[in-house]
């Protein structure tokens, strides 16, 4: 019976237990150390895994209201304008209030929503942010075109575009455009009275 085992053992079994106590226990510590490895490096995975799964269904639920967000825009665009209108009149105080609630209504659920006004005004023109409208040449402006004035307000959605806002958008001066022109006519003498005079000095 004793022979049996001993013929069934495998020659790593026997190998084993050959090598001295120490050096199995080492051995054995670098297989654990090899299988603690293997454990950390799929854990992080698996958490860099999560991370990037849970990021990106808060992506596509955020930006899955993109064009709801935007129609809200178009109703904050005209509550601004018809408490404008209403203030300018002098409307009824209890109008402006009621207008003024709503107003602020929709401003909470916008900031709730991470979505922030642009500030254009005097900023570089970017045309991933800014769509022109008009332009105007200005002294004031150097090489890069820069913003006037916003006609129609721009929004974010934290760091993307929600809307691109309508802008007046200052150019650098041109040599020879219409100021220097008007500039140069009022300097010049009209052709008619120039002749007169050629006329008058030659009859003299």
């Amino acid at each position: 019976m004793t022979k049996e085992k001993e013929q069934k053992q495998s020659p790593e079994s026997a190998d084993q237990e050959e090598l001295p106590v120490e050096e199995q226990l080492a051995q054995k510590e670098q297989e654990r150390r090899d299988l603690w490895d293997k454990y950390v490096r799929l854990a992080a995975e698996f958490d860099n895994a999560r991370k990037r799964w849970d990021r990106e269904r808060r992506e596509i639920i955020k930006f899955a209201n993109f064009s709801l967000l935007q129609e809200l825009l178009v109703i904050m665009d005209e509550t601004e304008q018809a408490l404008k209108i209403v203030r300018e009149h002098k409307g009824d105080p209890e109008t402006v209030r009621g207008i003024e609630i709503l107003k602020n209504n929709l401003e909470a659920i916008l900031k709730r929503k991470e979505v922030k006004a642009m500030d254009p005004k005097d900023q570089p023109f970017d045309p991933h942010a800014h769509e022109i409208v008009a332009t105007r040449e200005s002294d004031e402006v150097d090489d890069e075109p820069v913003v006037l004035e916003a006609v129609q307000k721009g929004y974010f959605l934290e760091d993307k575009v929600l809307r691109t806002a309508k802008v007046i958008v200052g150019m650098k001066r041109r040599a020879g455009s219409s100021a220097e022109k008007e500039e140069s006519a009022a300097g010049e003498v009209p052709e008619s009275d120039a002749q007169e005079g050629r006329n008058e000095h030659e009859c003299g």
